[in-house]
């Protein structure tokens, strides 16, 4: 089994990519799944939560609109993979992404707050049915029941920092990793720091021609972000300021390490 990410890409006919909440996949990855599917790739994404604690833009959402923000962000999400070209996405907890004989089951948004400088967790109002509090097992459960159903090539999802320390994305990235480990499946990390140690091991590739199709879905999710700037996209990335005033940039260039050695997949 090759360690070498973009070879093992390259290789795949299907790939699955995880991710915690709408627009996750467009923020993080955007870029690498544009190019894998220009490459003849089939990609599919797997969705753990709806996103149901986002802030929201204001203006974004007209008044006389009242659906839930779940329902508004489900919209959104479905625009955006259209625009990437992903092929099929699943939530997790709904079948095929549940685990034999389950009853269907969601997984909230955990809303985010800070414990200390550098150390994210759930907000104080995340429930019994936040992606964080249900039992681990239930959604590795889930997950390996949906990548023994699909049978893709390689699973990409978060390293272990989960970008920028979202609990969310760092429950994701367990997840993922037991139920790739479970199944057997490559699994291909995607690099949270834009300039890791060298001795990460994640090995980078810049995306050509992929900023406009990129710019497109991010700007999807009115709800959450506002594009600023794209016009020097190419060389500097996507420039975009969150729904809570933070500036940010998309960038056009993703680094990547495959997670562990693996058995042979029953």
């Amino acid at each position: 089994m090759t360690t070498e990410p973009w070879t093992l890409l390259e290789a795949a006919t299907t790939v699955l990519a995880v991710h915690a909440h709408p627009d996750d996949e467009s923020l993080s990855t955007g870029a690498l799944l544009t190019s894998l599917v220009g490459a003849g790739t089939r990609v599919e994404l797997l969705t753990a939560t709806r996103g149901e604690e986002g802030e929201v833009v204001p203006g974004s959402v007209p008044p006389e609109d009242t659906r839930p923000l779940e329902l508004v962000r489900e919209a959104e999400i479905d625009a955006a993979t259209s625009i990437l070209g992903i092929s099929a996405r699943f939530m997790l907890g709904t079948a095929p992404a549940l685990a034999a004989d389950a009853a269907p089951r969601t997984y909230r948004d955990s809303g985010m707050q800070w414990i200390r400088e550098g150390l994210a967790g759930p907000s104080e109002t995340a429930g019994a049915d936040s992606f964080t509090h249900r039992p681990l097992e239930e959604a590795i459960d889930d997950l390996a029941a949906l990548i023994q159903e699909r049978r893709p090539d390689a699973v990409i999802g978060y390293d272990d920092e989960g970008t920028y320390g979202h609990p969310d994305h760092v429950r994701a990235h367990h997840v993922t990793a037991a139920a790739c480990a479970r199944t057997a499946t490559p699994m291909v990390e995607v690099s949270s720091a834009p300039d890791p140690a060298p001795d990460a091991g994640f090995v980078w590739r810049d995306h050509q021609g992929v900023a406009d199709v990129v710019r497109r879905a991010v700007d999807s999710y009115r709800t959450q972000l506002t594009v600023v700037d794209w016009a020097d996209a190419e060389k500097t990335g996507i420039s975009i300021r969150h729904v809570g005033g933070q500036d940010d940039v998309v960038l056009l260039r993703t680094g990547l390490r495959v997670r562990g050695e693996l058995s042979v997949r029953e």
